[in-house]
Formats: C-alpha cells, structure tokens, sequence
C-alpha cells in the first residue's frame, strides 16, 4: 500500500480489530449523528456494515489521541503497533530459543459429537483410549483446506454461497480426518448443521465457538480422539492437536495456521511457532515409543523457506514434495485463483498448504496426495465480476498408508479380546440390514409394489438385526459393528429363488439368498448377534434360527400348494440377481417416515466410504439437446444481464435473478427470472414505464411490455436475445438498501403482497441451492438431474405451472429432495439419482407433501387444491403446486410412471438411443384424440402477446370448470409457442361419459366455454378488437 494513500474507515476499522498487537477495547469511533451533531461509540459496539455508515465515520482514538481523522487527514495507524515495542528500525529479533516454562503449553480441549436424541452438540465425556473401540484401518484420507474469512472486504466474496460450497466439496472429498483454518462462527455454525458432519464426524469445536472467534482452526475425525488439546500463540493463532488411539499405535493430528509475512513480524513469530511443534512432536515419544505424527494446515511459507529444513531434520516428511517432486502443487494461484489475486500482497504463487508426516517405525507413508477446489464454482460469478471460487487456496488430500499393526508377543490366551457387547434396551424403529445395489432394484421393485404392503416404508433389504439400538446411538454402534467385521471379507449373494413364511392370517414372500462361499451371511449375522445379543438371549430365552431373506410380499392365507403354485409362477419369470455384499446398513425411521440409511459400515475392516464415478450416457445426450449451455453461453448471458443490472442501478433499483439463473441450470434459450428492488419513492408502475423507455434507448435488440393485472405484476422484456420477466419490490417508507433475505426478514410486514411475493422467488431459490450444497448428492449432479427431468416434463406436456402441472420451482424442490435424500448408491451416476427421482414420485403418496427444509415440514393439508402438494421451501407456508387438478394429477402420474420404467431401461442398455427415449415427445394425435383448441386474434403483436398472457392466466379456471362433470377428463398441452394456440385433450370416464364431450347448445361444457368467453370479453384490460376463439376438434 502506497504511503501516500489516505486509508479508509473501513481499512482502519479492520486494522484495530484484526491486529494481534492492539487491544481494540482502547478505541472509541466518532460519528456524524446528522444535524451536525458528533457522537462516540465504544469499538466494540460499533457493527461494520450497520445502521452507521462508512462515510459517516469520522475519527478513531484511544484514550486521549485521535489516531485517524478524516477532516483533519491524520493518520497515526501505522505507528499503533510499535509504540510498546522495540523501534522499528532495528532489525528484526532471531529466532527464539526452544520453549522453556514460559512458553505455550498445550491444554486440554472437550471433543463434541451431535446427539440425536438431545439435537444438539454434546462434548463427548470420556474419549476413547482404549484401542479395541477403534477399527483398524489400513488408510486414513486426511483433507486440509483454509476457507478464507471474511473480515476483510466480506461484499467482494459471497460468504453464503462459498460456505455452502465449500462443505459440499469437503462431502466429496470422503477424508476419515478434516483440517480447516480461518473457520469463522457462522461458517462454523453452518458445518455443525450439515447432516454428514452430524452422522459421521466428532469435531473439536462446538456451538460456543470459543476456538473460532474471531476465526481460528477446526479439526473434524470419523473415529473419536483419545485426547485433544491446543497450543494458543495469540488470539488468533493456535494448535490444535488430537490423539488417535489406534490398535498398532496411536496416531497425533495437528492443525495449524502460521503467521504470515503479511505481518512485520510475520517471520520470527512463525520461528517461534515452528519451534514449538517440533518441540512438541519430540515431547510425544518420551518414556515411550514414539506415535505416528501428521501436521496439516496452512504454513505460510513456500518450498524455499528455511523453516521447511527445520521440519526436515525433525524427520518429517513432506508427502507433495515426496509423492510428486516434479509438480509445483501451488494451493494460493493469484494467477488460476481470482479470490487469491484479490488477497495477494506480492503476487507469488505457492504451496503453503501442506501434510507434514513423522513416522519413526515406519508404520506410516504417504500413499496418494492431490487438491481439490481448483475450479470456480458454477453460477454467478463473484460480486466483483470474476469467476468465484471456494476459497483463495487450493484443497490438499492426502491418503496416509498405515502399515500392519504391532502385535504382542505369543501367549497361550487368544491375542484378541473377547468382542464388546451393546446392553443398552433395543428399540423398534432401528434395523441392521442388507441392501442390494440400487441398479438390482427394479425387478425386486415390480413385485413389491403389488404385494408388499411396507413398499413405502422400506427400500429392498435383508434383515440382520431387529431391533436394533436407538439412532442416537448409532455412533458407538458403528465403531463396535467395525470391529466385528474386520475380519469378514465382501461375499457374493445370488438372490435366486422363492420361498415363503405363514403367519396366522397371511403368508410372506420372500426371495432366497444363496451366500457364496457357503455360510457368509450366517458368520455375519453370528459376529453381529454377539456384540448385539436379541433380549430374548439376555432373558435366558430361546432364540429363532436366523433365515436370510429379502421380503417381497404378503399372500392371503391358503393352501400351502396354492402357495407353492403361486411362487412356481413368480419363478418360471425371475432371473435370479447376484451383487457382491461389500457393508451393513444402519437404518432408522423418524416419526411416520420411513425407514432411511443412516451409516454404513463396510466389510473387511477398510474405512474408505467413497464410491467410484459411474459413467452414462445422460449428459451427452442432454449436451446434444441443449440443456446445458456452453461457457461461452453463459458468459453472453452474464453480460446481458449485467447490462439490464445497469439499467435497474440508473432507476435507484439493484436486481437479483433467482430462479434457473441462480441454480446454474439455465439454457441458452431460458427466460431469466428476476427481482427488482427499488425505494419506497418507486412506484411500481414508474419502475416499468421508466424501465420500458430505458430500453427503448438502447441499441441493438430491445423490447418491453408491463404486465400490469397478473398475479405478479412484472416487465417481460427482451434484451440483445435474452428475455427476462422482472417482478418489482419497493422498500418500505425510510429502509436503506440490503439483500433480499434481510429485506423480507426484517420488514416483511411492511412490504406489499407483490414486492413479498417477488422477494419470495429469490429466497426460495436461494434456499433451495443452499439445501443442495449443504447435503446431497451435491450442487452439479443436482444441475445435472434437474436438466434432464425439466427436458423430460417440457417434451412430455407437463411443465407448466399455469396450464396444471408443475412449474420450475415444483420440479426443483422435488429433485432437490431425491438429491438430498437418496442412497449412496445412487448418488454414484448421474442415471442413478434419476432413476432415484422417478422410483420415488412414481409412488409417492399423494397428497402427502413433498417437504424440503425443516422450516416448511410441518405444512398442513386443507386447501382444495391441496392434491399434489409440493411445498416452497421458505416460509410463509405455500404450495407451489396448487394450480395442479384432478386431471392433470392424473396425467403427471401416468408420465413418472412411464419414465421410470424408460430410465430403467436406459441404465440396463446404456445406450444415447435408450436414454433419448426419455425425452420423446407425447404424440398429440394419439394422446388427445378429442380436443379443445383455445386461440386469439388482435390487430397488433402487442395486442395479441397480452390477450394471450390472460388466456394462459386463465386456462386452470376452465380446466376446473369443466372437471366440475365427473365423467370429464381434461389433458392441457403446452404449447410450444407462448401466443398460443392453446389444447386441451379431452376424454370421458364411464359407460354414460360421451355426453360430457357434447358441445351442444345447453350441455355442461357449453355452459363452461360460454362462460370462459363472457370472463374474457369482461376483461379490463382487454386490447381493443382482441377477440376469442373456442372450437372443440372431434376424433
């Protein structure tokens, strides 16, 4: 920064806060209280970014010296820090020796796991020392990755969407051990909420956020540490170290975040630091053998610092360095990284990020090192217009080879400890299972879906254990269920006949599993049962033979031959089903819900939860349709809609896409939704004329037309090829301009029904993208599967929210809820989570609400129109689906249906033909043999645009008019041009129907088209000499 330069308020007020070296409890900001009245606010108190603006900051002072003044142009800030300390022009003092007494120590940390039961983060009384309560793994995954802060310049780098990306990416990095630096409160608070850090990860911070303010380091582990303890350097530096008690010997992981150059000081601080790990990796292996060590984190220094040498010759091995010597492996890239370019003060590229590895036996190696997070994320791009990543470094990964455990010397006693047993009560709602591979499914699927009364409630499993422990328990039972099967190898099941059970009133189907080698399932099912012995076992009671078998069905009670010939049939048909038994299932229902996979846990002792890439074809046959645009697409779509940005910022406005836009699964020839917000000064009517004549203006490509008396008042528009509809929210009387979510949250009650309910569309998106970064699949195959089910409901007639089916926002919440909620196996392909999608809501309950966010889960039924209720996902309460009628539920039944069974087809033949059938379109002739064909006429294209906006308003009211006649099935078919014109397949159910179809002078449907003509010819806002045309077209 140039000496010369007058620092800002902001740059100061970040300066006080963040330097190590001054107390900002000494300094109080001086402020204009308007009317030329100066007041005084303690730092502490002062909130950036709050109801007191930068430019009304006047000074800074501690005590009685002001130390920045803006009328006065005095700026002492750089002098703050030295005051106390030596002169700065003396050089800089030498390393310090090694740590005596006076030096850091390290002190006991609590370690926190999530509690089911309580809801909450509980610190973990006694840590696991004991080696037998831990698997043995023979590799561990350990991910380091500083998510940057933002306590400098937080408008430039959309904290929000980097949070909820970042942890999306940790997801999919699979680390048994996770190391974060720069973890700030909220970014905290938002990784204890995620559902894959609650199922599976102790970590060493909970709620309190004491280790993290105002940021600091977070360490995350599968398995339970023994002890966990920190080393605090500073307020805002510190170790933190965790101990591994893992049977061959324990392992110590520490996170680190050393000074940087950044700092004057920045080098002898790091010395020191440096000194004391070294010390302290020493200090383990006194008076004992000496544990396996591994440092992760940011170092701050490159590969030709000294401090690396230091590390060295203490025996650590860098595993970049030693795994890939001849790859430069930068984690802080200003030139790949625009957020590293933005934060740089020199501009170099460097690894600074690294795992540190000590092994003195051996025992431990680095095995496969490589980042993660070197892309930008999709969507917008940052607030400053360059592509925005996740963070300004790089992920590293890195898989730490662990070689066989020690074992002791020969004894007469078995060296293996008897297994420990769980004798907490069992409860009914948890079962230990078996599951086939989901791609398996189908044929199991078939049967159940006509016999098995439990189709909704269960997915295909074998039951090994009923019942089972609580889930809040499910964290000690997966470490005692490790260790049972450690030493049990994936079998092969071959599901390969039937067989059958008679209860007192019905018989169960069942499919027979036949193991290979002969006996696994029993072993298995024996080494469980011993660590969770049945109650009837502890009762002294007998206990039933285990018979593996997969449920398909119940019977009714008869003859057992009839029986017998009913399973024959079923058999002559079945082709029997093989799949190798890699892990066991922990399952859990919640309330009324049902039965869900909580944790697996694999066979064979191996810890490795990641699932291999299974390729399909789906996205190239959706790349060759055009649903997912080029980059060079999406960057002329960018600039258009920083241009219409533009224009809105002239009218004192900031606009906000949401909608496909924001999601990042918008295509070329995509609308683009947005919302604009403007002052109280703004009517919405001056926002659109003013708005229209801005366009006007313009060269090049440009049109406008105010949609004044629809349900949502907007400007459809068109700009340099790309249309947008663009909804208008007015701040209230006073309010400054702030995000939507702020808006709606804070002044909702004072905002219009038009401005709530536009504010509403870009929260709902927001949410939504939140909900899919958080937990998931994750946000791309996410984009993936809602291409390819927005291409299948378009070409099928069923993407229309106003013609009766779902618009775009009913069919994201719906793929969003398969995303988040989808077996592993299915998350694996792109073909897989489809199939996910239409296997779920081909037999979805209807009306049972489809819910995405804990906020909207208790929606309540009660609206007529409350048949296929797919429910926004925040509040207030809304289904987005409720123009969805009696036929055109109907309709969209038939169509999952029919796509399920095509996907299934796809994924078995794999082939860009079979997946292309997908997205046949339904043939009109065939499908709407009898139809109702609504059309406009007008003088002018204007005219003709606007009449036919009212008639596509109003086509579920006809609709519903005419399902008045019971025996009347209407179809709506969207038409593919926006003027119409618009059909209505009809037909009749029952012997006596064909009446309903008569258009007769006096019969029912004449009455209704009648009385649609009569709304039209009332309207309003009718164009002068727009007239209605309704013919009814026989076979």
């Amino acid at each position: 920064m140039s000496q010369d330069r007058f620092q800002t308020s902001r740059e100061v007020y970040h300066r006080i806060r963040w330097d190590p070296r001054l107390d900002a409890h000494e300094f109080v900001i001086g402020y204009d209280a308007r009317g030329e009245r100066m007041e005084e606010v303690p730092f502490s108190a002062f909130v950036p970014d709050g109801e007191i603006p930068w430019h009304r900051v006047w000074y800074f002072r501690r005590g009685h010296q002001v130390v920045w003044d803006r009328r006065e142009r005095i700026d002492l800030t750089s002098t703050l820090a030295v005051e106390s300390s030596e002169a700065p022009a003396q050089p800089p003092p030498p390393p310090p020796p090694p740590p005596t007494e006076t030096a850091p120590r390290f002190t006991p940390l609590p370690l926190y796991r999530y509690d089911a039961r309580a809801r909450d983060w509980v610190e973990v009384a006694q840590p696991a020392s004991d080696t037998e309560a831990l698997p043995s793994p023979a590799e561990l995954t350990v991910a380091t990755f500083n998510v940057l802060f933002d306590l400098y310049d937080p408008e430039l780098l959309d904290t929000r969407r980097r949070t909820a990306a970042t942890i999306s990416l940790l997801r999919s990095v699979d680390a048994d051990i996770i190391a974060l630096q720069e973890v700030t409160e909220p970014f905290l608070r938002a990784l204890l909420e995620t559902r894959w850090v609650r199922e599976h990860f102790f970590v060493s911070e909970g709620p309190a956020a004491s280790t993290v303010t105002p940021y600091g380091q977070v360490l995350l582990s599968r398995f339970p540490f023994a002890s966990l303890s920190q080393c605090v350097f500073s307020r805002d530096k510190r170790i933190i170290a965790g101990e591994l008690a893992l049977p061959g010997g324990a392992l110590w992981v520490a996170t680190l975040h050393l000074t940087s150059n950044r700092d004057p000081s920045g080098g002898g601080a790091r010395a020191f630091q440096v000194q004391a790990l070294i010390d302290w990796a020493r200090s383990l292996g006194e008076g004992r053998e000496s544990p396996d060590v591994a440092l992760v984190g940011d170092f701050n220094f490159g590969d030709d610092a000294p401090e690396l040498q230091h590390f060295e010759r203490a025996g650590f091995i860098d595993a970049w360095a030693a795994l890939r010597p001849g790859d430069a492996g930068y984690t802080y890239d200003p030139e790949r990284n625009a957020l590293a370019a933005l934060t740089t003060t020199s501009g170099r590229r460097q690894r600074l990020d690294r795992v540190l590895v000590r092994s003195t036996s051996g025992r431990l190696v680095p095995h496969q090192v490589g980042l993660f997070a070197e892309a930008p994320l999709s969507g917008p791009p940052a607030p400053g217009g360059d592509a925005l990543f996740a963070s300004d470094h790089f992920g590293l990964s890195c898989v730490l080879r662990r070689g066989a455990e020690a074992r002791p010397a020969p004894a007469p006693v078995p060296t293996r400890a008897a297994p420990r047993v769980y004798t907490a009560p069992l409860v009914r709602q948890s079962v230990l299972v078996l599951i086939p591979p989901e791609e398996l499914w189908a044929p199991i699927q078939a049967l159940r879906a006509v016999h098995d009364s439990k189709y909704e409630r269960w997915m295909p499993h074998m039951t090994l254990l009923f019942p089972f422990v609580p889930e809040a328990h499910f964290g000690e039972a997966e470490a005692l269920i490790a260790e049972a099967v450690r030493d049990i190898e994936p079998f092969e099941v071959t599901l390969s006949g039937f067989g059958y059970f008679e209860q007192s009133s019905s018989v169960t189907a069942w499919l027979r599993p036949e193991d290979r080698p002969h006996g696994a399932l029993k072993a298995l099912h024996a080494a469980l049962e011993a660590v969770f012995p049945r109650g009837e076992v502890r009762d002294g009671e007998t206990v039933h033979d285990f018979r593996p078998h997969l449920t398909v069905g119940q019977l009714p009670r008869a003859a057992a031959a009839n029986t017998r010939r009913t399973l024959a049939g079923w058999e002559r048909d079945w082709r029997p089903l093989r799949f190798e038994v890699r892990d066991v299932c922990l399952t859990s229902k919640r309330g009324d819900g049902p039965f869900e996979v909580r944790r697996r846990v694999p066979l064979g002792g191996d810890p490795r939860r990641s699932i291999p890439e299974k390729k399909d074809a789906l996205r190239d046959v959706l790349s060759a349709r055009g649903e997912c645009q080029s980059d060079e697409t999406r960057q002329v779509r960018q600039t258009v809609v920083g241009k219409l940005e533009s224009l809105c910022a002239r009218l004192g406005a900031e606009l906000h896409p949401y909608g496909s836009y924001l999601l990042g699964t918008d295509s070329a020839r995509s609308d683009v939704d947005a919302v604009a917000v403007g002052p109280a000064s703004l009517s919405r009517e001056d926002f659109a004329h003013a708005l229209t004549r801005l366009l006007a203006e313009q060269e090049g490509s440009a049109s406008a037309r105010f949609v004044a008396d629809a349900a949502l008042p907007m400007v459809k528009l068109s700009l340099d090829g790309v249309s947008f509809d663009v909804s208008y929210a007015r701040r209230p009387e006073g309010v400054e301009p702030s995000p939507p979510a702020e808006l709606l949250a804070r002044y909702g009650e004072q905002l219009d029904v038009p401005s709530f309910r536009a504010l509403n569309g870009w929260t709902d998106t927001r949410a939504l993208l939140d909900c899919v970064e958080r937990e998931g699949a994750g946000p791309e195959r996410f984009r993936t599967v809602l291409r390819a089910v927005r291409a299948w409901a378009k070409a099928r007639g069923v993407y229309s929210h106003a013609q009766g089916y779902l618009g775009g926002l009913s069919w994201a919440v719906m793929v969003a809820w398969a995303c988040t909620r989808a077996p592993r196996e299915a998350m694996s392909s792109d073909g897989g989570l489809l199939a996910h999608f239409f296997e779920t809501f081909a037999a979805w309950p209807w009306p049972k609400p489809v819910t995405l966010t804990a906020d909207t889960a208790n929606y309540q039924l009660g609206n007529r129109r409350d048949l296929m209720p797919v429910v926004a996902p925040t509040l207030p309460l809304r289904n987005s689906a409720r123009n969805v009628s009696r036929s055109t539920l109907q309709v969209m039944r038939d169509e999952l249906s029919r796509a399920r069974e095509v996907v299934r087809r796809a994924r078995a033949e794999g082939t860009v033909a079979a997946w292309d059938s997908l997205f046949e379109p339904a043939d009109l002739e065939s499908e709407l043999p009898v139809r109702l064909v609504v059309s406009v006429e007008a003088s002018s294209p204007e005219a003709h645009e606007a009449a036919s906006g009212w008639v596509l308003g109003h086509l579920t009211a006809l609709v519903y008019r005419m399902e008045a006649d019971r025996r009347l099935f209407a179809r709506p078919f969207p038409s593919a041009e926006t003027g119409g014109p618009f059909v209505i397949g009809l037909s009749t159910r029952g012997p006596d129907g064909g009446d309903a179809l008569s258009i007769r002078p006096g019969s029912a449907l004449a009455r209704t088209v009648d009385e649609f003509r009569a709304s039209f010819q009332e309207w309003s806002h009718r164009p002068p000499g727009a007239a209605l045309s309704i013919e009814l077209v026989p076979r």
